[in-house]
């Protein structure tokens, strides 16, 4: 994103100014996903400009994906379900046979040397060091799901000497709780592989794995996970509507 002094320059309309204002707002301060953003009077007296050139502002955050209108409560940073997402791919079910969402475990976190291909997709050089995460995602208590996770050691610092045992459930809001680092989209990619052993789950190297690789940005579109995530291929289900 542009610094002040490089945005001020720029001849643009007042509502992609007060647009980019907010936005900036909302990363610097660490917005509770929780909490209305001010109302659009009080966006007025902040950054000047009309009503109706507020409202426009907010409009296009919305259209972005980055803010969410409740109705008789406000307007709120919206917060993607990316465990949806994820379910896209794995159909996975409880001894009473109905569909859950697995709950998630840290079982191993470490600062690691820089890696190229790993830094290549985070954006980084080739000196910084990484963050390196294993975590495992459980139904019954059986693990259904083995996830290897890559942050930059220095944007997640935080994370560094932090317990894992106090990990939350889902990760992108513990990290924006954190690390004030705030998950807005993801692409992945999936894909089969064989000979391939996983020590969490309970497969031979014979059985192929669903492999699904993310990349998960922030609000400026910026990488900042990389994620592979592996299950079961007897689990795997696509399912997806068209209208």
């Amino acid at each position: 994103m542009l610094d002040d002094i490089a945005f001020k320059n720029l001849k643009l309309p007042r509502y992609v100014q007060i647009r980019w204002q907010l936005q900036k707002l909302l990363m610097d301060s660490k917005w509770r996903i929780d909490q209305p953003i001010p109302s659009e009077q009080e966006l007025v007296n902040k950054y000047g400009g009309s009503i109706g050139t507020v409202r426009k502002a907010v409009e296009c955050l919305v259209e972005d994906g980055i803010l969410v209108k409740v109705q008789g409560k406000g307007t709120f940073l919206r917060y993607p379900d990316f465990n949806t997402s994820l379910m896209r791919f794995f159909r996975l079910r409880d001894k009473k046979g109905e569909y859950v969402s697995p709950i998630g475990e840290i079982k191993k976190l470490e600062v690691i040397p820089s890696n190229q291909s790993i830094n290549e997709k985070l954006g980084l050089s080739d000196q910084d060091e990484l963050i390196y995460i294993e975590r495992v995602r459980k139904i019954d208590d059986v693990v259904v799901l083995s996830e290897k996770i890559w942050l930059s050691a220095n944007l997640f610092s935080s994370l560094k000497t932090f317990p894992i045992k106090k990990f939350g459930n889902l990760l992108y809001p513990f990290y924006y709780e954190q690390c004030g680092e705030f998950v807005m989209s993801a692409t992945e990619q999936l894909s089969f592989v064989t000979n391939y052993m996983d020590e969490y789950l309970p497969a031979r190297s014979i059985e192929p794995l669903v492999k699904v690789c993310r990349l998960a940005k922030n609000i400026e579109g910026k990488v900042i996970e990389y994620r592979e995530s592996y299950g079961l291929a007897e689990n795997f289900n696509y399912e997806i509507s068209i209208h």
